[in-house]
């Protein structure tokens, strides 16, 4: 079987990085059509991060996948040039300010292909910019928005459909931070792009590859004012950041769809999908990531990986999804249904834009 070559950009710290467990799932053949061969750490490959937290646990596990014939570099630019009939495909997992420099150097050692993680980099200019130098080599940018392929989304959007009368869908993002000015001022600051570029971009992603939302097409948008928040408060740094610590809208586009997205920085630790009645607003479904059959997986995978990053195991079926249809997608040209490309992930970096201005003026006035 042919199996595209993984040059994973960006590994982290073994139970606490994305890369990392996208690493796993490769060496556990959870994507059947990739095979991990290359990894490229920036910063625990570097003499500068000895002593540094996870630097020992990176280079332990470094040495056993080294017993299974798999590289390791400082640099994407280190990586050798593809054999004769290789099909590569590149997963880049790091910093999102890094992320414009590591599609270059995947770009430049002969990927057919680039995995690349949310947001894609730090505003529209640069995506676009990554997108364009994609293009010119012919290589194909996914992005790994993996709400796209959960099955809540698909669930959700079955429900709605199949409805006779007309109904309200609403996706809520929940985390679990607790609902004090210091937890929330350093989440703000941590994540100063702010909670549409950050938290939501999951959801607006939703809406932008599967009810049409552009900043073009864009008719209304109207802010819940019971149920949002949005703050001024201090960081770590003593700097005052603002951002929404909840927040809640209706967005209408020029063609007559209407949908809904709510995040809640406190609000827990799953997704939903909340469909109502339009006239009465009660209830109709409700359907969550992660469901009932994740849930009941999770304890195994703790067990397995004692430590592990939560969120992992709560996404754990998706991501595998995600890679293995992009690999699938490098090896044999099958679409890779329901995987947003950078073409997405660029016009939804524009409403994130779009939409923060507007909420935050209804919301501060």
């Amino acid at each position: 079987m042919t199996k595209a070559s993984v040059v994973l950009a960006g590994c982290g710290c073994p139970l606490r990085s994305m890369g990392w467990y996208h690493a796993t799932q490769l060496l556990e053949g959870r994507c059947p059509s990739a095979q991990l061969k290359y990894v490229v750490e920036p910063w625990y490959m570097q003499k500068a991060a000895e002593n540094t937290p996870g630097y020992e646990e990176f280079h332990a596990w470094r040495k056993k996948l080294e017993e299974q014939q798999i590289s390791f570099y400082e640099s994407v630019e280190e990586v050798p040039s593809p054999s004769e009939g290789e099909l590569r495909l590149g997963i880049i997992s790091a910093r999102t300010a890094d992320n414009p420099k590591l599609l270059n150097g995947c770009l430049d050692i002969g990927c057919n292909a680039v995995f690349l993680e949310k947001p894609g980099a730090p505003s529209v200019v640069e995506l676009e910019d990554m997108r364009d130098k994609a293009l010119k080599k012919n290589v194909k940018v996914f992005m790994g928005f993996n709400k796209n392929v959960s099955s809540y989304l698909g669930r959700t959007r079955d429900f709605a459909a199949k409805t006779e009368k007309k109904v309200d869908v609403t996706f809520l993002h929940n985390n679990a931070y607790e609902n004090n000015e210091t937890e929330l001022g350093e989440c703000f600051e941590r994540n100063s792009e702010g909670m549409l570029k950050n938290m939501a971009i999951h959801e607006l992603a939703i809406l932008t590859t599967f009810y049409g939302v552009t900043i073009d097409n864009i008719a209304s948008v109207e802010a819940d004012k019971t149920f949002s928040s949005c703050k001024t408060l201090k960081g770590p740094s003593g700097a005052p950041f603002t951002d929404f610590d909840k927040v809640k809208f209706k967005i209408t586009t020029k063609d007559g769809n209407e949908v809904s997205v709510a995040a809640d920085r406190c609000g827990g630790d799953d997704s939903v999908g909340i469909v109502t009645d339009a006239a009465t607003g009660k209830e109709l479904a409700r359907y969550t990531m992660p469901d009932e059959e994740v849930v009941a997986n999770i304890p195994n995978l703790e067990k397995k990986y004692p430590g592990i990053m939560p969120h992992f195991l709560t996404q754990d079926p998706d991501y595998a999804t995600l890679k293995q249809r992009v690999a699938k997608n490098v090896v044999d040209g099958t679409p890779a249904d329901g995987v947003a490309t950078i073409d997405i992930a660029c016009e939804t970096l524009k409403v994130a834009e779009y939409l923060t201005p507007i909420l935050q003026k209804e919301l501060l006035q």
